[in-house]
């Protein structure tokens, strides 16, 4: 059995070590063959949101570093691992960076799973999926949206099989080796994990004051011409016309610059009220928002910060809005892990329809949209979390659900065209014998 490892841990982790050691280690017994990525040590650049990887050099990614060959190796492999430490119920942001590059080996084009919009196979065949996380203490909540994350994912990765282990502290060498077997042997046998729940997000908590000022943070590698952008800023413009100071921030310019990435820091502590938007990447946050998610953790950890205002919005390929709940609850969990008072979510469902135009000049496709930022910037700007009408309105489809995947199929063959790969949709580079 052919057995790929993705080691999303950092070097300095410990219980990261060991937990890999001994997964190799019974691998070995079995007499499979492991190939291991320590993530790390890899050469990944962050996915660009440009789609390239399907319209212009269908199923490869454009940027030729070691992403393509972990690509290729987990089209190769019959089981795929993920090792990663449990990052506020999701991935660390070392793996997420290349579970975001493997888009490239799936099809643009959409179809039905379980009554919901997924994208279609690009290859025959593809790995069972084996997840391994662990936290320090037990945290029923986080490894709830855990599990529930890894079933998402293997849906979209058509898994024929897939295992959640979850690792507690730092246990000894033979009760590790018993969940290594376990979740090997579930494997193995084709005992493939039941549909587990997501947590109720939590409600939005009222502040007895309102914010002074809000910083947008533009989670998208779109930047200003993304949805995500639209979104926040049609939200930060009405917060304004209430009297509300508003600051627009592009994260991922800042995360490779150490002095923008302090700037930034100090500027979030002075902050009332803090927007995140982001598109969503494979069931979850992008990596680089994960990354951010992160970096804040361990500052506001390290510093005494006052209890800032969370708000997030999300937006997504797929029509049904609810693809976005598990990225939801991610964030609602970072705010109560570094400190944060959470003010609730939205989520967009068939965010390509917007594709970064502004909201106040689009059509009345939009108007369910703008509505429901309206009531939520009413809201906020009186320490407000965003009311539940808000909520529904943002998730209601602008268009039926078979209208908006025929319009996809269109936008995808239109956009290879301009390649001359109209015909090469399909292509199967990794594909082996």
């Amino acid at each position: 059995m052919q057995v790929v490892v993705l080691d999303g841990s950092a070097a300095e982790d410990e219980v990261g070590q060991q937990i890999r050691q001994t997964l190799l280690d019974r691998c070995a017994m079995q007499g499979y063959t492991v190939q291991t990525f320590t993530l790390r040590s890899c050469k990944i650049g962050n996915c660009a949101g440009d789609f390239f990887c399907w319209v212009r050099s269908p199923g490869q990614c454009m940027v030729a570093d070691d992403n393509r060959t972990i690509a290729a190796a987990i089209v190769a492999a019959d089981v795929m691992v993920y090792l990663t430490p449990i990052t506020f119920g999701g991935y660390s942001s070392l793996l997420k960076q290349a579970v975001d590059h493997q888009i490239q080996n799936i099809a643009p084009f959409f179809t039905t799973l379980n009554g919901e919009t997924h994208h279609k196979r690009r290859y025959e065949r593809y790995p069972s999926f084996l997840a391994i996380g662990w936290q320090a203490t037990p945290n029923p909540h986080t490894e709830a949206i855990f599990r529930h994350l890894v079933w998402r994912n293997s849906l979209n990765f058509y898994a024929p099989t897939t295992y959640c282990a979850i690792v507690t502290g730092m246990p000894p060498e033979s009760e590790l080796a018993v969940q290594m077997d376990a979740a090997l042997t579930a494997i193995t046998r084709g005992t493939t994990m039941m549909v587990p729940p997501l947590p109720t997000l939590p409600a939005g908590v009222i502040q007895h004051s309102p914010p002074r000022n809000a910083l947008l943070l533009v989670g998208s590698p779109r930047m200003r011409k993304s949805t995500s952008y639209s979104l926040g800023e049609y939200l930060m413009q009405h917060l304004a016309a209430r009297g509300i100071a508003t600051e627009t921030v592009l994260l991922y310019p800042t995360l490779n610059n150490p002095l923008k990435l302090q700037a930034l820091l100090a500027q979030l502590d002075a902050t009332d009220l803090i927007v995140l938007v982001f598109p969503l990447y494979i069931d979850t946050l992008p990596a680089p928002v994960i990354r951010w998610l992160e970096l804040l953790a361990v500052h506001r950890r390290n510093h005494q910060v006052a209890s800032n205002r969370l708000v997030a919005i999300g937006n997504c390929g797929f029509p049904e809005a609810h693809h976005l709940d598990n990225a939801l609850a991610i964030c609602a969990e970072f705010a109560h892990t570094a400190g944060f008072t959470w003010q609730g979510g939205l989520a967009l469902g068939g965010g390509e329809m917007v594709h970064g135009e502004p909201l106040a000049t689009m059509d009345g496709r939009v108007m369910a949209i703008r509505l429901a930022l309206t009531m939520a910037a009413e809201a906020l700007a009186q320490g407000q979390p965003i009311p539940l009408l808000a909520q529904r309105r943002m998730r209601q489809r602008a268009i039926p659900v078979w209208l908006y995947r025929l319009m996809g199929s269109i936008g995808w063959r239109t956009q290879a065209r301009r390649w001359g790969m109209q015909r090469q949709l399909y292509r199967r580079p990794y594909r082996t014998k």
